[in-house]
């Protein structure tokens, strides 16, 4: 009998435990223990004692969902309660810029939005925010999340931190090797109300390219070459006015790179030292002739003969494997709206889109003087 009536009292204890909620069943000193919220097992990850008076908790449950409390003197409150409240519309937008930052804008338009949810971590120098309930298209494969130095947002904050005092503000544009890396290079460049829209969705994107340009363009859009040149975006030779360099003599090849280096240094006061052959073109031995490097390409979308956005959509989702070099040709609007879209749906399938320097870089590759290549890997 006595085993009946214990085993009844257990049942009905745990009934109730799961009815209750997790402010009812814990006090502060008792976070630490697992809880349950609409049948969920949140299980504490990280404790975090910013003083004596603040302490914050991180929870996860199975589905990578994270929760987060705060407590302060012994009571839970909110991320509000610890800014400054003639700074709380400031300390949002803090946060929503440095989110444009880390993430391309379909992810932080997404983000922004008031239903989603943000889990607030409070740590000796940072505040992590971890988003949950978001909806995103193309779907996001990965934990998304963004850390706040307090230098960011010192001037907002109700309690006292210790800064870092070699922290540098936030820049964007952090390539990582530990992501697959590609790089876009378009041909024919610059072409009005082409190539500037396509900065404006690789700034987007978080994204660069290589631009290679032509000397017969050059001369009337200056505007564009100093667009690619303060975006970000890399400039590289396609020749004065795209002829076939190994048809060219000696004497051609080199007067060709020099006219091509005074018009660049005339307009940004730099020279070039990546140059992309015509057709891919050129002759060992005219590689010697020239203080540069041989921009090649793994992956040809054949844009200029398809002229069909979707096509070449499907050709480069289908094919580019990491550390390829993209060709497009940035002089048609079916290319134009295909960026638009391979952007995102490239970022979703964990690749980062930069130039061909930047690719190099990013894998640990050096580009020498007088050779070509066509790709990073």
């Amino acid at each position: 009998m006595k085993k009946t009536f214990y085993l009844k009292l257990v049942i009905f204890l745990l009934i109730v435990l799961n009815a209750v909620t997790f402010k009812e069943l814990y006090t502060e000193d008792e976070a630490e223990m697992c809880y349950l919220e609409d049948n969920s097992n949140y299980v504490l990850i990280e404790k975090n004692y910013l003083s004596n008076s603040i302490v914050s908790y991180l929870y996860k449950n199975n589905n990578d969902d994270y929760l987060s409390k705060i407590y302060e003197d012994n009571k839970e409150t909110e991320i509000t309660d610890l800014i400054k409240r003639e700074y709380i519309d400031e300390f949002y937008q803090k946060i929503n810029d440095l989110l444009a930052l880390k993430y391309p804008r379909f992810i932080t338009e997404a983000l922004i939005l008031d239903d989603v949810k943000r889990s607030y971590v409070l740590r000796d120098n940072e505040m992590v925010i971890y988003f949950n309930n978001y909806e995103i298209n193309p779907n996001v494969d990965e934990l998304l999340y963004l850390k706040v130095n307090y230098n960011e947002i010192k001037d907002y904050l109700d309690f006292t931190v210790i800064l870092d005092q070699t922290y540098e503000n936030e820049s964007g544009y952090n390539y990582t090797n530990a992501k697959k890396s590609i790089a876009f290079t378009f041909d024919d460049s610059p072409n009005k109300n082409k190539t500037n829209k396509i900065v404006e969705y690789l700034e987007d994107n978080l994204a660069h390219a290589t631009f290679f340009v032509m000397g017969t363009k050059m001369k009337s859009q200056k505007d564009l070459i100093m667009l690619l040149q303060t975006s970000g975006n890399e400039i590289g030779s396609h020749t004065y006015n795209h002829k076939n360099m190994s048809l060219m003599t000696d004497d051609e090849v080199v007067n060709d790179f020099n006219l091509m280096n005074d018009l660049y240094k005339g307009i940004t006061g730099k020279t070039f030292s990546l140059v992309r052959p015509p057709y891919g073109v050129i002759k060992q031995s005219q590689k010697k002739l020239i203080d540069a490097s041989f921009i090649l390409w793994s992956l040809d979308t054949n844009d200029w003969r398809y002229r069909n956005t979707n096509y070449i959509v499907n050709y480069v989702v289908d094919n580019v494997k990491d550390g390829d070099i993209i060709l497009f040709h940035d002089s048609y609007n079916e290319t134009v709206a295909a960026i638009k879209e391979l952007l995102p749906i490239l970022y979703s399938k964990g690749y980062q889109i930069m130039s061909v320097s930047e690719l190099f870089q990013v894998k640990g590759l050096s580009i020498d003087k007088n050779a070509s290549y066509r790709m990073a890997r």
